[in-house]
């Protein structure tokens, strides 16, 4: 499997962009984040489908996790710089908790 940017690896705890400023507004780091997180979440539902015998209740978290991120991402379109920011720090501690072995 080839490694793609910003897609998350296991064990990198760190989303593909920080909330620094360099690379670019509010808007744009709180997207790269969620988008981060979706991606982790899609993976994992890949990975839970080919298993042999997927959880189906697992498959029902990560599935409504997903919509969460989903909805987080729409609401980034209205979205004021200070909610903006509140999203970035919300997935890049979600993106964490996720990634951390």
């Amino acid at each position: 499997m080839h490694d793609h940017p910003g897609t998350p690896q296991a064990g990198n705890s760190e989303p593909p962009c920080s909330d620094d400023g360099r690379q670019g507004d509010e808007h744009d780091v709180a997207l790269q984040n969620v988008r981060a997180v979706m991606s982790w979440y899609r993976q994992e539902i890949f990975r839970e489908r080919q298993s042999g015998e997927a959880n189906r209740a697992r498959l029902e978290q990560l599935t409504a996790a997903l919509r969460e991120c989903v909805a987080d991402q729409q609401a980034l379109e209205q979205a004021g710089p200070e909610e903006a920011e509140r999203i970035t720090t919300l997935y890049k501690t979600r993106y964490a908790a996720l990634t951390k072995e």
